[in-house]
């Protein structure tokens, strides 16, 4: 297929290149920013070229921009508009008049080479009138398709936003109480990655709950009430709501005692 691109950044150049390299054509490439260099990342394409030579047109663009784009991008009936967004259903592009799917790489992507490498097992979750040629570029892209209710996007979007953008803030968090116990930040850090890595890896082999460790796990109710009376107020809030949160994976688990579930739920309800 040939594809073009309306808005080519993290997501749209290292998926251009896996694409090009699956054998498809790059086409035009726009970008607000740089086409030219977009062009260059992908190793192929045409900065600003002619729309209408494309089969399939991607929108790269940022969430917030992506309406109005569509808006100012008119297509054929037998051209297929696909979007990369997380949180927008297909139906955003139905201003362009071609065939419309959302195909949302669910990857945090850094520079264009890592997000290459990274791509191959990528899960892509897909909805829309043209899922099949999202299906098509998603599995030549090495990922792994899957469809979607467009209408769920919203929790859809934040689930991933609580996986992705918010461990980056529970690392920072738990990167300043080591700093608070006298570690060295850097160190810290690092520290604190293996260990998110580590229980990550758990999750993955045995299941959530299986993978579940710490004192509120165990049931260790003066640990938390310790760790709670250490904390300033900031972080004593962010704490209790993820001990909320916790106890009924905890209780899953299966080692917890009612009575240490009990104490556990006056902790939250006293600090709450």
């Amino acid at each position: 297929m040939k594809i073009a691109f309306v808005g080519c950044g993290a997501a749209g150049r290292p998926l251009g290149r896996v694409w090009r390299a699956a054998g498809h054509e790059i086409g035009a490439v726009h970008a607000r920013a740089n086409a030219a260099a977009a062009v260059e990342a992908i190793g192929a394409g045409v900065a600003d070229g002619p729309l209408e030579e494309a089969e399939v047109v991607v929108f790269g663009t940022p969430d917030d921009a992506l309406q109005g784009v569509a808006a100012r991008t008119p297509l054929a009936a037998h051209q297929t508009a696909l979007h990369l967004s997380g949180f927008h259903p297909s139906s955003v592009l139905a201003p362009t008049g071609a065939a419309t799917a959302g195909l949302h790489p669910l990857r945090a992507f850094a520079d264009v080479e890592t997000s290459v490498t990274s791509l191959p097992g990528t899960f892509f979750f897909i909805e829309g009138d043209a899922a099949d040629v999202a299906e098509r570029l998603a599995r030549d892209a090495g990922g792994r398709p899957v469809r979607m209710n467009a209408g769920s996007k919203t929790l859809y979007h934040a689930g991933a936003a609580v996986a992705a953008n918010y461990s980056v803030t529970l690392l920072a968090l738990a990167r300043d109480l080591f700093v608070g116990a006298g570690v060295d930040p850097e160190i810290a850090l690092e520290a604190l990655g293996n260990l998110a890595l580590g229980a990550l890896r758990n999750v993955q082999e045995v299941g959530l709950a299986p993978g579940l460790t710490g004192p509120a796990a165990r049931g260790d109710v003066s640990v938390v009430a310790q760790h709670i009376a250490a904390l300033d107020p900031g972080a004593r809030t962010l704490y209790v709501a993820l001990l909320r949160a916790t106890i009924p994976i905890a209780r899953e688990k299966g080692a917890l005692t009612p009575d240490a579930e009990i104490a556990l739920r006056r902790l939250v309800d006293k600090h709450a």
